[in-house]
């Protein structure tokens, strides 16, 4: 038996103004697995944006997220500030990492993975991580936790 979330309507979580910055996020998601290779390939298994679990609070042990990051001739030897906010349905802040990047000349992509471990989920719901460029929110990736039937 497969369970499929029924969409409803979700509260409405804090958000930053999406503006236009020199370095631009390719993508970003959330996953069971990833890796980058010495030679710089991406390798990412199990992508996702629900979890399940039969009772609540709930652990998940592992969580990737992944992103890839392409920097322009504007960010040439610039630092650039990068945040990662994981929040509940109240806005409050469950994690955060913070980090920065002082690119080199011409273009240039980043691939990093940020492993979560033993990520605890008070209850089911909508949950979120919002990645920041400087102050600016430039992707939120939706997290739905659901709770499962026993047996079912």
């Amino acid at each position: 038996m497969s369970f499929r979330a029924r969409k409803k309507a979700r509260p409405r979580l804090p958000a930053g103004k999406v503006i236009c910055v020199a370095m631009q996020l390719r993508y970003a998601l959330l996953a069971d697995f990833a890796n980058v290779t010495q030679d710089g390939k991406l390798n990412i298994l199990g992508v996702f944006d629900n979890l399940y679990a039969l009772t609540f609070p709930a652990v998940h042990r592992q969580l990737f997220l992944v992103d890839s990051i392409e920097s322009d001739r504007e960010d040439e030897g610039q630092t650039r500030e990068v945040r990662i906010q994981m929040i509940n349905a109240d806005g409050d802040v469950l994690h955060e990492l913070n980090g920065q990047f002082v690119f080199g000349l011409g273009n240039q992509t980043m691939n990093q993975v940020h492993l979560f471990h033993d990520l605890r989920f008070e209850s089911p719901g909508p949950y979120q991580f919002n990645i920041f460029f400087g102050e600016h929110i430039v992707k939120t990736l939706d997290l739905e936790l659901l709770q499962v039937q026993a047996g079912g």
